[in-house]
């Protein structure tokens, strides 16, 4: 399968979606063809040859409402860039630790959802083990920015997790 990136007529990231869908899309005119493959790869039949799509916008605006970013460890190392927030040691994802900024015994007392965009940061091993199940004053740790606030990712762009093909580096913006 060849992940295909979809825009909306106005060049925004859609989706990521698979070639077939992407061919329908094309072949019901619905959507243009904007990247081949850089592979030349091509769908072939007796009367038709179709190069492998890398990116297709669609034809028509599709409104898409704001929604919020998913919570999730991955995604909370993505907005912290893989760095610890407390010490600014870069991190991987064997290193990386998710910390919750107000413990999780403390939001369950007083009814507080604890995994949350503003509770959690990316945090190493060490300062995670400093600060413990104290809150961030008792601990007598401070975030290395001082500027730095936990917050929710804007929710309008696609969230990566892998390398982006090359083909899409045009159309998205990366960090």
């Amino acid at each position: 399968m060849m992940p295909v990136l979809m825009l909306n007529a106005s060049y925004e990231p859609l989706h990521v979606i698979d070639h077939r869908r992407a061919l329908t899309l094309i072949a019901s005119e619905k959507a243009e063809l904007l990247e081949r493959a850089r592979d030349g790869r091509e769908i072939r039949s007796p009367s038709v040859r179709v190069p492998m799509p890398a990116v297709i916008r669609l034809r028509r605006y599709i409104n898409v409402p704001q929604r919020g970013a998913t919570w999730s460890k991955q995604n909370v190392f993505a907005r912290d860039k893989m760095t610890c927030v407390y010490c600014g040691a870069p991190l991987t994802s064997k290193t990386a630790t998710i910390d919750h900024v107000l413990p999780q015994w403390y939001c369950k007392h007083h009814n507080i959802r604890a995994n949350t965009w503003t509770n959690t940061v990316t945090a190493c091993r060490a300062c995670q083990s400093k600060k413990g199940g104290r809150l961030l004053h008792e601990s007598g740790m401070k975030f290395f920015d001082p500027t730095y606030e936990p917050r929710r990712p804007r929710a309008n762009y696609l969230v990566l997790t892998w390398d982006a093909h090359p083909e899409w580096r045009e159309y998205i913006q990366l960090p």
